[in-house]
Protein backbone atom coordinates (compact mmCIF):
# COMPACT_ATOMS: atom_id res chain seq x y z
CA UNK A 1 0.00 0.00 0.00
CA UNK A 2 1.61 3.21 -1.18
CA UNK A 3 2.33 5.91 1.89
CA UNK A 4 -0.86 8.05 1.20
CA UNK A 5 -3.37 5.15 1.18
CA UNK A 6 -1.45 4.19 4.35
CA UNK A 7 -2.19 7.74 5.76
CA UNK A 8 -5.62 7.81 4.47
CA UNK A 9 -6.56 4.59 6.05
CA UNK A 10 -4.66 5.88 9.51
CA UNK A 11 -6.64 9.24 9.47
CA UNK A 12 -9.98 6.81 9.08
CA UNK A 13 -8.93 4.75 12.16
CA UNK A 14 -8.48 7.88 13.62
CA UNK A 15 -11.60 9.49 12.90
CA UNK A 16 -13.43 6.15 14.17
CA UNK A 17 -11.34 6.41 17.48
CA UNK A 18 -12.31 10.53 17.96
CA UNK A 19 -15.56 9.71 17.84
CA UNK A 20 -15.29 6.77 20.01
CA UNK A 21 -13.55 9.29 22.48
CA UNK A 22 -16.23 11.60 22.50
CA UNK A 23 -19.05 9.15 22.77
CA UNK A 24 -17.44 7.52 25.57
CA UNK A 25 -16.64 10.98 27.83
CA UNK A 26 -20.23 11.79 27.11
CA UNK A 27 -21.41 7.73 28.90
CA UNK A 28 -22.33 7.15 31.96
CA UNK A 29 -19.36 5.78 33.85
CA UNK A 30 -20.91 5.38 37.43
CA UNK A 31 -20.23 8.03 39.98
CA UNK A 32 -16.93 8.17 42.21
CA UNK A 33 -17.51 9.64 45.41
CA UNK A 34 -14.55 12.28 46.47
CA UNK A 35 -12.29 11.22 49.11
CA UNK A 36 -12.11 14.62 51.58
CA UNK A 37 -10.67 17.66 50.48
CA UNK A 38 -10.87 16.04 46.71
CA UNK A 39 -12.83 17.77 44.21
CA UNK A 40 -11.88 16.20 40.62
CA UNK A 41 -12.06 12.82 40.27
CA UNK A 42 -12.77 10.43 37.29
CA UNK A 43 -11.76 7.20 35.91
CA UNK A 44 -9.68 5.77 33.22
CA UNK A 45 -10.53 3.18 31.10
CA UNK A 46 -8.98 1.70 28.12
CA UNK A 47 -10.99 -0.16 25.70
CA UNK A 48 -14.32 0.54 28.35
CA UNK A 49 -11.70 -1.75 31.27
CA UNK A 50 -10.22 0.10 33.77
CA UNK A 51 -6.57 0.92 33.67
CA UNK A 52 -4.07 1.40 36.39
CA UNK A 53 -1.04 3.58 36.80
CA UNK A 54 -2.25 6.18 34.43
CA UNK A 55 -0.70 9.39 34.89
CA UNK A 56 -2.94 12.23 34.97
CA UNK A 57 -2.70 15.75 35.99
CA UNK A 58 -4.02 19.47 36.38
CA UNK A 59 -0.85 21.37 35.48
CA UNK A 60 -0.36 21.20 39.24
CA UNK A 61 -1.02 17.45 41.08
CA UNK A 62 0.35 14.24 38.95
CA UNK A 63 -1.75 11.52 40.50
CA UNK A 64 -1.37 8.17 38.94
CA UNK A 65 -5.16 5.98 38.65
CA UNK A 66 -5.66 3.09 41.18
CA UNK A 67 -6.66 -0.40 40.41
CA UNK A 68 -10.40 0.81 39.40
CA UNK A 69 -8.82 2.98 37.05
CA UNK A 70 -9.74 6.13 39.47
CA UNK A 71 -8.19 9.47 40.11
CA UNK A 72 -8.67 11.91 42.67
CA UNK A 73 -7.22 15.39 43.61
CA UNK A 74 -7.70 18.72 44.97
CA UNK A 75 -7.86 21.78 42.17
CA UNK A 76 -7.83 25.31 42.74
CA UNK A 77 -8.22 27.48 39.62
CA UNK A 78 -6.92 24.87 37.24
CA UNK A 79 -8.62 25.06 32.99
CA UNK A 80 -7.87 21.45 32.40
CA UNK A 81 -7.34 17.91 33.63
CA UNK A 82 -5.39 15.59 31.07
CA UNK A 83 -3.75 12.28 30.73
CA UNK A 84 -0.58 11.54 29.90
CA UNK A 85 -1.35 8.86 26.91
CA UNK A 86 -0.09 5.32 27.81
CA UNK A 87 2.26 3.87 24.61
CA UNK A 88 -0.01 1.07 24.13
CA UNK A 89 -2.77 4.02 23.37
CA UNK A 90 -4.12 5.89 20.45
CA UNK A 91 -3.09 9.77 21.15
CA UNK A 92 -7.13 10.42 20.77
CA UNK A 93 -8.16 13.47 18.39
CA UNK A 94 -10.67 16.36 18.18
CA UNK A 95 -12.98 16.27 15.15
CA UNK A 96 -10.53 19.29 13.56
CA UNK A 97 -7.55 16.28 14.09
CA UNK A 98 -5.74 18.08 16.29
CA UNK A 99 -4.52 15.66 19.89
CA UNK A 100 -7.28 15.94 22.61
CA UNK A 101 -5.86 14.06 25.52
CA UNK A 102 -7.32 16.70 27.71
CA UNK A 103 -10.63 17.97 29.39
CA UNK A 104 -11.87 21.11 30.24
CA UNK A 105 -12.89 21.93 33.88
CA UNK A 106 -16.07 23.89 34.20
CA UNK A 107 -16.00 25.93 38.07
CA UNK A 108 -17.96 24.50 40.31
CA UNK A 109 -18.97 24.77 43.92
CA UNK A 110 -19.08 21.12 44.26
CA UNK A 111 -16.84 18.48 42.80
CA UNK A 112 -16.56 17.69 38.81
CA UNK A 113 -15.92 13.69 37.54
CA UNK A 114 -13.95 13.71 34.14
CA UNK A 115 -13.30 10.35 32.63
CA UNK A 116 -10.95 9.63 30.00
CA UNK A 117 -11.93 6.42 27.74
CA UNK A 118 -8.81 5.42 25.40
CA UNK A 119 -8.84 3.31 22.84
CA UNK A 120 -5.54 0.37 22.69
CA UNK A 121 -3.19 0.26 19.95
CA UNK A 122 0.22 -1.53 19.14
CA UNK A 123 3.40 0.31 20.83
CA UNK A 124 5.03 2.16 18.21
CA UNK A 125 8.38 0.74 17.06
CA UNK A 126 9.02 3.10 14.71
CA UNK A 127 7.46 6.40 14.06
CA UNK A 128 8.22 9.97 13.03
CA UNK A 129 8.01 13.68 14.45
CA UNK A 130 7.65 16.89 12.53
CA UNK A 131 8.83 19.85 14.26
CA UNK A 132 7.46 23.15 12.72
CA UNK A 133 8.99 26.09 14.06
CA UNK A 134 7.09 30.22 13.78
CA UNK A 135 4.33 29.14 11.45
CA UNK A 136 3.56 32.64 12.57
CA UNK A 137 0.60 33.26 10.73
CA UNK A 138 -0.78 36.72 10.37
CA UNK A 139 -3.48 38.97 9.50
CA UNK A 140 -1.75 40.03 5.84
CA UNK A 141 0.17 36.63 5.36
CA UNK A 142 -2.30 33.72 5.55
CA UNK A 143 -2.35 33.63 1.85
CA UNK A 144 0.95 33.04 1.60
CA UNK A 145 0.60 30.30 4.08
CA UNK A 146 -2.34 28.76 2.81
CA UNK A 147 -1.39 28.48 -0.75
CA UNK A 148 2.53 27.93 -0.38
CA UNK A 149 3.96 27.43 2.54
CA UNK A 150 1.31 24.51 3.68
CA UNK A 151 1.01 22.44 0.15
CA UNK A 152 4.83 21.78 0.44
CA UNK A 153 4.84 21.16 4.26
CA UNK A 154 2.03 18.99 3.22
CA UNK A 155 3.75 17.23 0.13
CA UNK A 156 6.50 16.29 2.02
CA UNK A 157 4.51 14.87 5.21
CA UNK A 158 2.81 12.55 2.43
CA UNK A 159 5.76 10.40 2.13
CA UNK A 160 6.09 9.59 5.34
CA UNK A 161 4.92 6.48 7.43
CA UNK A 162 1.25 6.95 8.82
CA UNK A 163 2.93 6.23 12.52
CA UNK A 164 3.85 10.26 12.45
CA UNK A 165 3.06 12.66 14.69
CA UNK A 166 3.94 17.10 14.23
CA UNK A 167 4.74 19.61 16.93
CA UNK A 168 3.93 23.21 16.22
CA UNK A 169 7.27 25.05 18.78
CA UNK A 170 5.10 28.12 18.87
CA UNK A 171 4.62 31.45 17.63
CA UNK A 172 1.96 29.70 15.58
CA UNK A 173 -0.28 33.38 14.90
CA UNK A 174 1.29 36.41 14.66
CA UNK A 175 -0.04 38.77 18.14
CA UNK A 176 -3.75 37.80 16.39
CA UNK A 177 -5.70 35.69 18.83
CA UNK A 178 -8.58 35.65 16.37
CA UNK A 179 -6.47 33.09 13.83
CA UNK A 180 -6.00 30.27 16.45
CA UNK A 181 -9.15 28.81 13.93
CA UNK A 182 -7.14 29.70 10.49
CA UNK A 183 -3.97 28.17 12.78
CA UNK A 184 -5.91 24.86 13.39
CA UNK A 185 -7.69 24.83 9.80
CA UNK A 186 -4.00 24.66 7.88
CA UNK A 187 -2.22 22.82 10.44
CA UNK A 188 -5.01 20.43 10.01
CA UNK A 189 -4.38 19.75 6.44
CA UNK A 190 -0.92 17.81 7.52
CA UNK A 191 -2.81 14.90 7.94
CA UNK A 192 -1.05 14.10 10.88
CA UNK A 193 -2.05 15.09 14.68
CA UNK A 194 -0.16 17.92 15.48
CA UNK A 195 0.76 19.39 19.40
CA UNK A 196 0.83 22.79 19.68
CA UNK A 197 3.63 24.60 21.88
CA UNK A 198 3.12 28.31 22.77
CA UNK A 199 5.26 31.19 21.54
CA UNK A 200 5.66 34.69 22.81
CA UNK A 201 3.48 35.74 19.67
CA UNK A 202 0.93 33.43 20.91
CA UNK A 203 -0.17 35.64 23.64
CA UNK A 204 -3.26 37.99 23.98
CA UNK A 205 -0.69 41.48 24.29
CA UNK A 206 -3.93 42.99 25.91
CA UNK A 207 -3.78 40.86 29.32
CA UNK A 208 -0.64 42.06 30.95
CA UNK A 209 0.37 38.74 32.55
CA UNK A 210 1.81 35.67 32.23
CA UNK A 211 -1.23 33.20 33.03
CA UNK A 212 -3.74 35.49 32.22
CA UNK A 213 -2.64 36.02 28.66
CA UNK A 214 -2.22 32.71 27.38
CA UNK A 215 -6.16 32.10 27.75
CA UNK A 216 -6.99 31.86 23.77
CA UNK A 217 -4.12 29.52 23.58
CA UNK A 218 -5.60 27.24 26.10
CA UNK A 219 -9.10 27.95 25.04
CA UNK A 220 -8.37 26.62 21.51
CA UNK A 221 -5.57 24.31 21.70
CA UNK A 222 -5.27 23.29 26.00
CA UNK A 223 -3.10 23.24 28.37
CA UNK A 224 0.26 25.23 28.01
CA UNK A 225 2.67 21.97 29.21
CA UNK A 226 1.83 18.12 29.00
CA UNK A 227 2.59 15.14 28.44
CA UNK A 228 2.32 11.82 26.24
CA UNK A 229 4.05 8.53 25.78
CA UNK A 230 4.67 7.65 22.41
CA UNK A 231 6.79 4.64 21.78
CA UNK A 232 9.62 4.07 23.92
CA UNK A 233 9.14 7.47 24.17
CA UNK A 234 7.74 10.29 26.87
CA UNK A 235 7.20 13.26 24.72
CA UNK A 236 6.87 16.69 26.63
CA UNK A 237 5.45 20.02 26.02
CA UNK A 238 6.58 22.95 27.86
CA UNK A 239 5.91 27.03 28.47
CA UNK A 240 9.08 28.99 28.40
CA UNK A 241 7.52 32.36 27.83
CA UNK A 242 6.84 33.72 30.91
CA UNK A 243 5.28 36.88 29.30
CA UNK A 244 4.33 40.54 31.37
CA UNK A 245 3.32 42.91 28.32
CA UNK A 246 3.36 45.64 30.18
CA UNK A 247 6.01 47.21 27.61
CA UNK A 248 4.60 46.21 24.77
CA UNK A 249 4.18 42.54 22.95
CA UNK A 250 7.49 41.47 23.00
CA UNK A 251 7.82 42.54 26.85
CA UNK A 252 8.55 38.59 28.32
CA UNK A 253 11.52 36.84 29.71
CA UNK A 254 12.72 33.47 28.57
CA UNK A 255 11.80 31.41 31.69
CA UNK A 256 10.20 28.29 32.92
CA UNK A 257 8.05 28.72 35.97
CA UNK A 258 8.46 27.01 39.53
CA UNK A 259 5.39 25.91 39.20
CA UNK A 260 5.48 24.27 36.01
CA UNK A 261 9.00 22.64 37.20
CA UNK A 262 7.65 21.01 39.76
CA UNK A 263 4.90 19.59 37.70
CA UNK A 264 7.77 17.96 35.10
CA UNK A 265 9.72 16.46 38.18
CA UNK A 266 6.48 15.15 39.63
CA UNK A 267 5.80 13.68 35.59
CA UNK A 268 9.00 12.55 34.90
CA UNK A 269 8.71 10.23 38.33
CA UNK A 270 6.70 7.84 36.40
CA UNK A 271 8.94 7.50 33.40
CA UNK A 272 11.58 4.93 33.01
CA UNK A 273 15.05 6.28 32.77
CA UNK A 274 15.70 4.40 29.37
CA UNK A 275 12.86 6.06 27.95
CA UNK A 276 14.03 8.97 25.14
CA UNK A 277 12.67 12.50 26.41
CA UNK A 278 11.54 14.97 23.85
CA UNK A 279 10.48 18.48 24.69
CA UNK A 280 9.19 20.65 22.76
CA UNK A 281 9.54 24.47 23.85
CA UNK A 282 9.75 28.03 21.87
CA UNK A 283 12.44 29.48 23.12
CA UNK A 284 15.72 27.17 23.12
CA UNK A 285 16.44 26.26 26.29
CA UNK A 286 20.57 26.61 25.17
CA UNK A 287 22.26 27.61 21.92
CA UNK A 288 25.85 27.20 21.20
CA UNK A 289 26.65 30.37 20.03
CA UNK A 290 24.49 32.53 21.99
CA UNK A 291 23.49 34.23 25.26
CA UNK A 292 19.79 34.01 23.89
CA UNK A 293 18.35 31.11 26.44
CA UNK A 294 16.17 29.90 28.97
CA UNK A 295 17.33 31.87 32.23
CA UNK A 296 17.09 28.74 34.65
CA UNK A 297 17.93 26.04 32.44
CA UNK A 298 19.85 25.21 35.10
CA UNK A 299 17.41 23.62 37.06
CA UNK A 300 15.41 21.85 33.66
CA UNK A 301 18.88 20.05 33.03
CA UNK A 302 19.04 18.60 36.34
CA UNK A 303 15.53 17.41 36.29
CA UNK A 304 16.80 15.63 32.99
CA UNK A 305 19.88 14.31 34.29
CA UNK A 306 18.82 10.70 35.35
CA UNK A 307 17.40 9.87 31.64
CA UNK A 308 19.70 8.40 29.02
CA UNK A 309 19.06 10.68 26.18
CA UNK A 310 17.11 13.89 25.88
CA UNK A 311 16.24 15.78 22.81
CA UNK A 312 14.98 19.24 23.43
CA UNK A 313 13.16 20.93 20.31
CA UNK A 314 12.68 24.44 19.98
CA UNK A 315 12.37 27.39 17.56
CA UNK A 316 11.78 31.24 17.91
CA UNK A 317 15.02 32.07 16.20
CA UNK A 318 14.34 31.54 12.49
CA UNK A 319 17.72 29.73 12.12
CA UNK A 320 19.41 26.76 13.18
CA UNK A 321 21.12 25.42 15.43
CA UNK A 322 22.51 22.34 17.06
CA UNK A 323 23.87 22.48 20.51
CA UNK A 324 25.25 19.76 22.67
CA UNK A 325 24.34 20.49 26.32
CA UNK A 326 25.99 17.33 27.89
CA UNK A 327 26.38 13.80 27.82
CA UNK A 328 23.02 12.74 27.52
CA UNK A 329 21.02 16.34 26.22
CA UNK A 330 20.94 17.65 23.14
CA UNK A 331 19.25 20.50 21.40
CA UNK A 332 18.04 21.19 18.03
CA UNK A 333 16.95 24.97 16.88
CA UNK A 334 14.68 24.62 13.84
CA UNK A 335 14.12 27.78 10.70
CA UNK A 336 11.15 28.89 11.11
CA UNK A 337 8.11 27.93 8.54
CA UNK A 338 7.72 30.95 7.57
CA UNK A 339 11.39 32.05 6.81
CA UNK A 340 12.63 35.24 7.98
CA UNK A 341 9.31 36.82 8.37
CA UNK A 342 7.08 35.55 5.38
CA UNK A 343 10.46 35.09 3.21
CA UNK A 344 11.26 32.08 1.46
CA UNK A 345 14.90 31.94 3.63
CA UNK A 346 15.44 31.93 6.79
CA UNK A 347 17.69 34.64 8.32
CA UNK A 348 20.84 32.60 8.32
CA UNK A 349 20.18 31.86 4.42
CA UNK A 350 18.48 28.47 5.36
CA UNK A 351 15.29 27.89 3.26
CA UNK A 352 11.96 28.12 5.11
CA UNK A 353 10.98 24.64 6.48
CA UNK A 354 10.50 21.46 9.04
CA UNK A 355 12.48 19.47 11.12
CA UNK A 356 12.02 15.56 11.19
CA UNK A 357 13.12 13.41 13.18
CA UNK A 358 12.58 9.59 13.04
CA UNK A 359 12.39 6.76 16.51
CA UNK A 360 13.16 3.27 16.52
CA UNK A 361 12.31 2.21 20.01
CA UNK A 362 14.11 4.46 22.18
CA UNK A 363 16.55 5.20 19.45
CA UNK A 364 16.86 8.30 17.37
CA UNK A 365 17.43 7.03 14.08
CA UNK A 366 17.77 10.19 11.52
CA UNK A 367 17.11 13.98 11.98
CA UNK A 368 17.07 16.54 9.54
CA UNK A 369 15.62 19.95 8.13
CA UNK A 370 14.10 20.21 5.05
CA UNK A 371 13.69 22.95 3.30
CA UNK A 372 9.81 23.81 1.96
CA UNK A 373 9.79 22.62 -2.01
CA UNK A 374 13.08 21.31 -1.61
CA UNK A 375 14.97 17.79 -1.93
CA UNK A 376 15.83 16.07 1.16
CA UNK A 377 19.31 15.88 -0.27
CA UNK A 378 19.36 20.23 -0.01
CA UNK A 379 21.55 20.38 3.22
CA UNK A 380 24.42 23.13 2.48
CA UNK A 381 24.40 25.81 -0.11
CA UNK A 382 27.91 26.85 -1.82
CA UNK A 383 28.51 30.37 -2.43
CA UNK A 384 32.01 31.25 -5.21
CA UNK A 385 34.33 33.97 -4.57
CA UNK A 386 32.61 36.44 -6.02
CA UNK A 387 29.09 36.02 -4.09
CA UNK A 388 31.10 34.30 -0.62
CA UNK A 389 32.56 37.33 0.12
CA UNK A 390 29.94 38.82 1.15
CA UNK A 391 29.91 36.95 4.40
CA UNK A 392 31.48 39.59 5.89
CA UNK A 393 28.94 42.78 6.05
CA UNK A 394 31.93 45.11 5.45
CA UNK A 395 33.05 43.66 2.33
CA UNK A 396 30.93 44.56 -1.17
CA UNK A 397 30.46 41.99 -3.86
CA UNK A 398 32.67 42.03 -6.63
CA UNK A 399 35.59 42.36 -3.89
CA UNK A 400 38.52 40.40 -4.71
CA UNK A 401 38.70 37.02 -2.74
CA UNK A 402 39.53 33.43 -3.15
CA UNK A 403 37.40 31.51 -1.46
CA UNK A 404 35.08 29.21 -1.25
CA UNK A 405 31.85 29.81 1.41
CA UNK A 406 30.11 26.46 2.92
CA UNK A 407 26.65 27.09 4.57
CA UNK A 408 25.80 23.45 6.37
CA UNK A 409 22.37 24.08 7.70
CA UNK A 410 22.26 21.66 10.02
CA UNK A 411 26.12 21.54 10.91
CA UNK A 412 26.74 20.53 14.96
CA UNK A 413 30.11 19.20 16.08
CA UNK A 414 29.23 15.39 15.58
CA UNK A 415 29.57 15.92 11.80
CA UNK A 416 32.16 14.86 9.31
CA UNK A 417 32.80 17.26 7.18
CA UNK A 418 35.01 16.62 3.56
CA UNK A 419 36.08 18.32 0.66
CA UNK A 420 37.19 17.28 -2.76
CA UNK A 421 39.49 20.04 -5.65
CA UNK A 422 39.11 19.11 -9.24
CA UNK A 423 38.09 15.21 -8.39
CA UNK A 424 40.99 14.96 -5.98
CA UNK A 425 40.86 12.61 -3.16
CA UNK A 426 38.80 13.70 -0.17
CA UNK A 427 39.91 15.99 2.64
CA UNK A 428 38.61 16.58 6.19
CA UNK A 429 37.93 20.41 6.34
CA UNK A 430 39.95 21.70 8.89
CA UNK A 431 38.29 22.58 12.20
CA UNK A 432 39.87 26.17 11.52
CA UNK A 433 37.72 26.57 8.21
CA UNK A 434 34.28 27.28 10.53
CA UNK A 435 33.57 31.20 10.60
CA UNK A 436 33.34 31.76 14.12
CA UNK A 437 31.55 35.04 15.17
CA UNK A 438 32.80 36.45 17.94
CA UNK A 439 36.62 35.91 16.18
CA UNK A 440 35.85 36.97 13.07
CA UNK A 441 34.87 40.40 13.99
CA UNK A 442 31.67 39.92 15.20
CA UNK A 443 29.15 39.15 12.41
CA UNK A 444 29.25 36.47 9.58
CA UNK A 445 26.30 36.76 7.12
CA UNK A 446 24.91 34.40 4.52
CA UNK A 447 25.50 35.55 1.32
CA UNK A 448 21.90 34.62 -0.01
CA UNK A 449 20.01 36.44 2.27
CA UNK A 450 22.58 39.44 2.15
CA UNK A 451 21.73 39.88 -1.70
CA UNK A 452 18.43 40.13 -0.82
CA UNK A 453 18.93 43.17 0.86
CA UNK A 454 17.23 46.67 -0.12
CA UNK A 455 18.60 49.24 2.00
CA UNK A 456 19.86 46.79 4.72
CA UNK A 457 16.34 45.31 4.99
CA UNK A 458 14.85 41.87 3.74
CA UNK A 459 11.88 43.07 1.54
CA UNK A 460 9.15 41.77 3.83
CA UNK A 461 6.46 43.33 6.21
CA UNK A 462 7.90 42.68 9.34
CA UNK A 463 10.97 44.87 10.90
CA UNK A 464 12.36 42.89 13.44
CA UNK A 465 13.69 40.67 10.29
CA UNK A 466 16.09 43.25 8.69
CA UNK A 467 19.07 42.01 8.51
CA UNK A 468 20.66 38.53 8.51
CA UNK A 469 21.71 36.23 11.59
CA UNK A 470 25.13 37.93 12.69
CA UNK A 471 25.59 34.97 15.21
CA UNK A 472 25.89 32.32 12.55
CA UNK A 473 28.76 29.85 13.19
CA UNK A 474 27.60 27.30 10.51
CA UNK A 475 29.59 28.76 7.58
CA UNK A 476 32.90 27.39 6.67
CA UNK A 477 35.52 29.12 4.10
CA UNK A 478 37.20 26.61 1.83
CA UNK A 479 40.69 28.02 0.15
CA UNK A 480 41.09 25.79 -2.90
CA UNK A 481 43.88 25.39 -4.75
CA UNK A 482 45.01 28.77 -7.65
CA UNK A 483 43.30 27.71 -11.05
CA UNK A 484 40.53 25.42 -9.72
CA UNK A 485 38.14 24.02 -11.50
CA UNK A 486 35.38 22.51 -9.21
CA UNK A 487 34.92 22.19 -5.58
CA UNK A 488 32.67 19.02 -4.10
CA UNK A 489 31.64 19.29 -0.48
CA UNK A 490 31.14 15.90 1.23
CA UNK A 491 28.52 15.68 5.14
CA UNK A 492 28.28 13.06 6.82
CA UNK A 493 25.52 13.14 9.37
CA UNK A 494 25.78 11.40 12.83
CA UNK A 495 23.26 8.93 11.52
CA UNK A 496 25.21 8.01 8.25
CA UNK A 497 23.54 10.40 5.55
CA UNK A 498 25.64 11.92 3.37
CA UNK A 499 25.34 14.78 1.34
CA UNK A 500 27.25 16.29 -1.10
CA UNK A 501 27.28 19.67 -3.23
CA UNK A 502 29.23 20.73 -5.78
CA UNK A 503 30.47 24.14 -7.04
CA UNK A 504 32.23 25.31 -10.45
CA UNK A 505 34.79 28.09 -11.01
CA UNK A 506 32.76 30.67 -13.01
CA UNK A 507 35.70 32.51 -14.38
CA UNK A 508 37.28 29.31 -15.66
Amino acid sequence: MKPNSLRFAATLLITFTTIGFSVSLDAAKGKITPRKGMNLVGRVTVDGKPRKGVVVSDGINVVVTDRKGEYQMDSQGRQHVFVSVPADCEIPVSDDGFPRFYRTITPSSGSNQYDFDLKSAPVKTEWNLVAIADPQIGPADTLDYATVVMPQIREYVSTLSPNTYGIALGDLVWNAPQLYPTYKRHLSTTGIPVFSVIGNHDHNKHIHNDTGSDIDFRNHLGPTYYSVNIGDCHLIALDDVYYRGVKNHNDYAAHLTCEQLEWLRQDLEHVDHDKTIIIGVHIPTMRRNSRMHVDNNAELYSILKPFRRVEILSGHTHNQMCTHISSNIHETTFGAAMGAFWYPLCNDGSPRGIGVLSFKGPELTDRYYIGAGMSRDYQMNLYGPEEAVLWNPESNSGDSYDKVLLNLFCWGEDWLVEVSEDGKPWYRLPDNARLIPAEAGGKCWDPGIRKHLVRGRIPSRHGAGERPQSNNDHLFLITPAEGWSSVSVRATDPFGNIYTRTINNNNR
